[in-house]
């Protein structure tokens, strides 16, 4: 399954205009989705946030990438980064009780009944899900000019050996027409 994945990353990287920041854009979302919490919802308001942008304004995001963003928080890490967002949430407001989670299913369950621990989580969130996107951008065209650059370097590779045909390909019929 992850090989069938990464061959549907490297399938983008090649259909995927690199020239106005697509993949800077769609991993700035990303990350600022993947730190918000939006526990299981995150792959569905990648996919919802990219199609209704790229509606109105084509090729804006790409919901692969955008995806690939918004894992910066999963499964694993969940539960001391939940754990961290109340505890910057409270900072902020005052809680009656401090939690610490143990398992993801206390997240779940908080975030599922709602109230002030859901808000102080969110609240403990903004933070990080603000200087999320900047990063996530500055990943982003990290990316773009390592795919530009190589991009650049296969284009560069197929006109040498164009060339090369080019050039050896009347010497090599005189060769064999002699013979």
């Amino acid at each position: 399954m992850l090989k069938r994945l990464l061959a549907k990353i490297i399938r983008q990287g090649r259909h995927i205009n690199l020239g106005n920041g697509v993949v800077s854009q769609s991993m700035a979302m990303g990350m600022a989705v993947g730190f918000s919490p939006t526990v299981g919802l995150q792959l569905v308001m990648c996919f919802l946030f990219s199609f209704a942008v790229n509606y109105f304004r084509p090729g804006t995001f790409n919901p692969v990438i955008a995806l690939l963003g918004s894992l910066v928080v999963n499964p694993l890490t969940m539960v001391p980064t939940y754990t961290f967002y109340y505890f910057i949430g409270c900072q902020v407001r005052s809680c009656a009780y401090s939690l610490e989670f143990q398992n993801a299913d206390q997240i779940h369950q908080l975030l599922m009944i709602g109230g002030d621990g859901a808000i102080t989580i969110l609240i403990g969130s903004i933070p990080f899900m603000i200087f999320g996107a900047p990063i996530g951008y500055y990943l982003g065209r990290l990316i773009e000019k390592f795919l530009e650059r190589r991009s650049h370097r296969r284009r560069a590779r197929l006109m040498d050996l164009a060339r090369l045909r080019r050039t050896e390909g009347p010497a090599n019929a005189t060769r064999s027409g002699s013979d």
